[in-house]
């Protein structure tokens, strides 16, 4: 055995295993899978109605469920929205995708609700490059246009 400083027998044989089994693939490092981001299907909403004299305010049971998706290159209060990439249409479907560059800035993504003016938006994770909503034209949330069937951004 060689001489190796500041090292036991037990250190030099352990180091001679790991790299052996390294070596032929026993031992491998996970690699790391790309984040995936996408609105939530529903948003929990607190509403307070003032009703003139006379009326009475009542409201929905249903929360409101996803009706839009924007993606803006930097915060959404800046109002850099970006134009999708493809936009793709059959009888059922409506695809629409945008290509992500990169940009000095995050991207963000920002979420819409049915019944509701409440946003949410969240910055994409770094190396994110695409975002994808497809519609079901077959379904359509109350005066918000088709139903959201799906949608990621990786």
């Amino acid at each position: 055995m060689p001489h190796v400083a500041n090292a036991t027998r037990a250190d030099y044989r352990a180091s001679i295993l790991v790299a052996t089994l390294l070596s032929i693939g026993a031992l491998s490092i996970p690699s790391i899978a790309a984040a995936e981001t996408a609105c939530p299907d529903t948003l929990t909403v607190q509403q307070r109605a003032e009703a003139p004299n006379g009326w009475d305010v009542s409201y929905a049971e249903q929360a409101p469920r996803l009706s839009g998706v924007a993606i803006f290159d930097g915060p959404p209060s800046n109002r850099a929205s970006l134009k999708y990439n493809l936009r793709n249409h059959s009888a059922k479907e409506v695809q629409v995708r945008w290509n992500l560059i990169y940009s000095p800035r995050s991207h963000y993504l920002q979420c819409s609700y049915a019944r509701t003016t409440a946003q949410t938006s969240i910055a994409l994770p770094a190396g994110t490059r695409m975002c994808e909503v497809i519609y079901d034209r077959n379904v359509s949330n109350p005066g918000a246009g088709p139903a959201i069937k799906r949608m990621v951004c990786k």
